[in-house]
C-alpha cells in the first residue's frame, strides 16, 4: 500500500545556527509528525530530526539511531529518523533551545548542560553522587527519577526519554604535569560545562573553571586558553582531545547522565499508540547504548594509554583529599538541590 504524505519545508533549510536560533531566526510553525495508518502498518508521517553531540557509533548517538530499527522490527512502525551527529546543527546550548523551540526535533547532552534551563536533575551532578555504574541503573529505574521527570516536563515544552550514561566517569585531564592530588591542581585552567556545581567543584580543588562549549574546546586546549578539562575517556579520545593533552587523574567525582529529550509538540503527534511503542523502544535503544558504554569505559581509557596519555589513579588517602572538596560542593553550590531528593537518592546506595 501506497502512502500520501504532506508538503513540508526541510529543516535542513530551516536549521542555519549561525544565523538561526543565535540569529534570531523567525520560520512559521512545523507541522509536527503524525501516524498515517495501514490495515497492517504504521508510518510516522514527518522525519523526526535529530541533532546530537555524539559520533555515529557513539553509544549516545547509537541510543536514538536504534530507536527506528526497533520500531520497525517489534512493533511494525516505521520512522525516518534524522541523526545528525557530532553537533552539526550547533553547539550543545543552540541545540538545547532548538528542541525546545521545535527546530529539531530530539537532542541528548549530560544533565549538567540542562541546569540553566531546570534543576530537576542537579541531584545527580553533585560530586561524588554517583559511584558506579550498577547505582546509575538502579537509580534511572527508580520512583525518584520519575520524579524528577515530572518536575522536568511540568517546567519546559519537552519530552524525557529514558537517559544513557555518557562515558562513565569524567577523567581530570590537563597538558601540564601529573596531578595525584588536589595540591598539584593549583592555577590550571580547566574548561566545564555551565553547570555551578562543577564550576565549584574544579575552583575546589584549586582550578580556574572556565564555561564553554565542548565543541570549542580542543581549539581552546591547543592555543592555551584552558590547560585541561574533565571529561570522559570516550570523548577524550574520539574527539582527539589526546593531542593536546598529556596527563589524567581518575578523581571519581561525576559520572555523566546524558538526558535525552524530544520537544513535546512532536510527542504529542505521534498519538497514544505510537507513543507507547516509541517509549518502548527508546528504553530499549537506551538499554543497548549503556551496555555498550559500559564495556568501553576501560577501552577507551587503554586506547588512551597507547596513545601516550599518563593516567594516575589515586591511592585510597589520595582519593579522600580529592573526595573532601567534592563533597563540600554539597554545602555550596549544591545547597539549593532539595534535600528531600538527596536523602532519596542516599537511601538507594
Amino acid at each position: 500500500m501506497q502512502y500520501a504524505f504532506r508538503s513540508r519545508p526541510s529543516r535542513r533549510d530551516i536549521i542555519r545556527f549561525g544565523s538561526g536560533v543565535a540569529g534570531g531566526l523567525v520560520v512559521g510553525t512545523l507541522a509536527a509528525p503524525g501516524l498515517v495508518r495501514a490495515q497492517t502498518t504504521k508510518k510516522v508521517e514527518k522525519p523526526i530530526v535529530a541533532g546530537l553531540n555524539g559520533k555515529a557509533g557513539d553509544p549516545t548517538y547509537e541510543s536514538i539511531a536504534r530507536i527506528a530499527p526497533i520500531l520497525k522490527q517489534k512493533f511494525n512502525i516505521d520512522a525516518d529518523i534524522q541523526v545528525h551527529p557530532s553537533s552539526v546543527l550547533g553547539t550543545d546550548l543552540q541545540q538545547l533551545e532548538a528542541v525546545q523551540m521545535g527546530y529539531i526535533d530530539i537532542t541528548s547532552n549530560v544533565t549538567a548542560q540542562f541546569s540553566s534551563f531546570s534543576d530537576a536533575f542537579a541531584f545527580a551532578d553533585l560530586p561524588y553522587a554517583i559511584p558506579s555504574w550498577e547505582f546509575f541503573r538502579r537509580l534511572v529505574a527508580s520512583d525518584l527519577w520519575r520524579q524528577q521527570v515530572g518536575k522536568f516536563e511540568a517546567k519546559l515544552p519537552l519530552k524525557v526519554l529514558p537517559p544513557v550514561g555518557a562515558g562513565g566517569f569524567r577523567i581530570l585531564w590537563n597538558s601540564k604535569r601529573a596531578v595525584p592530588a588536589p595540591a598539584a591542581v593549583a592555577g590550571l585552567k580547566f574548561r566545564t560545562t555551565a553547570s555551578p556545581l562543577e564550576v565549584e567543584l574544579i575552583r575546589n580543588w584549586g582550578g580556574n573553571p572556565t564555561p564553554m562549549a565542548f565543541t570549542e574546546t580542543y581549539n581552546a586546549l591547543a592555543n592555551g586558553v584552558v590547560d585541561g578539562i574533565h571529561v570522559q575517556p570516550i570523548w577524550t579520545y574520539n574527539f582527539r582531545m589526546h593531542e593536546v593533552l598529556k596527563y589524567g587523574t581518575e578523581v571519581k567525582a561525576i559520572f555523566a547522565v546524558q538526558l535525552q529529550v524530544m520537544n513535546k509538540k512532536t510527542w504529542d503527534a505521534l498519538g497514544p499508540d505510537a507513543q507507547t511503542a516509541f517509549a518502548a523502544a527508546a528504553q530499549e535503544a537506551a538499554g543497548q547504548a549503556n551496555d555498550m558504554d559500559e564495556s568501553s569505559e576501560q577501552t577507551y581509557k587503554g586506547k588512551l594509554r597507547e596513545a601516550g596519555m599518563q593516567l594516575y589513579t589515586p591511592s585510597a588517602d589520595e582519593m579522600a583529599l580529592w573526595r573532601k572538596p567534592g563533597e563540600a560542593v554539597w554545602r555550596g553550590a549544591g545547597k539549593n538541590v532539595d534535600r528531600d531528593v538527596v536523602k532519596t537518592m542516599l537511601s538507594l546506595r
